[in-house]
């Protein structure tokens, strides 16, 4: 969070250096042409980006009060998708297991999805960027309760999936606070 912080700070001073340094070399009137012309496109990708977002509805909730008792069904592995960073939170993060599209998650929400036993690709991305791709592989055994932290990381151009497992009594709290929305479909 905190480099998140300090990479914001930066690009607003550094707005602020090229606002002045616009303004003294091309006059008053000519820097606030551009100006608007990059509020345009500025807001043009944050709509683009949220127009690939679509409709996930929420899980029921004997649902979700069956996934925060946090115990997996029987010969069962349960996987919780996480999803509660401050940082592209309106933005949805398409999440595939074995290649099957699972749920979109927007922040901060969670999804529960039960796994028989074996090793699953557990894949992230955003969905007006093909290039943010991730994956993680994990490995279910019965009665394992897995927690996998789905993150955007910023980068100078983009944003890109980050996905970690993460412990469960790290996250329990945020879990407990977050939307459940239902999944898609069972990845088995």
């Amino acid at each position: 969070m905190w480099r998140n912080i300090m990479l914001y700070g930066f690009a607003a001073l550094a707005g602020l250096v090229l606002y002045g340094a616009l303004r003294a070399t091309l006059g008053f009137g000519l820097t606030m042409l551009l100006s608007v012309a990059a509020l345009i496109v500025v807001g043009f990708v944050i709509y683009r980006n949220l127009q690939t977002n679509r409709k996930v509805p929420d899980a029921t909730p004997e649902m979700r009060q069956r996934a925060l008792l946090f115990t997996p069904e029987p010969g069962k592995a349960a996987l919780y998708l996480v999803r509660t960073q401050f940082v592209g939170k309106a933005v949805g993060m398409n999440i595939t297991i074995n290649g099957r599209d699972i749920t979109q998650l927007k922040s901060p929400r969670f999804t529960r999805v039960d796994l028989a036993p074996g090793a699953y690709s557990v894949g992230a991305t955003i969905a007006a960027q093909a290039k943010s791709f991730s994956e993680l592989t994990v490995n279910a055994n019965a009665g394992d309760v897995i927690v996998v932290q789905c993150a955007m990381e910023p980068q100078m151009i983009g944003s890109i999936c980050k996905l970690v497992r993460v412990d469960l009594d790290k996250t329990r709290k945020d879990i407990e606070r977050a939307r459940m929305v239902a999944p898609d479909a069972s990845p088995s």
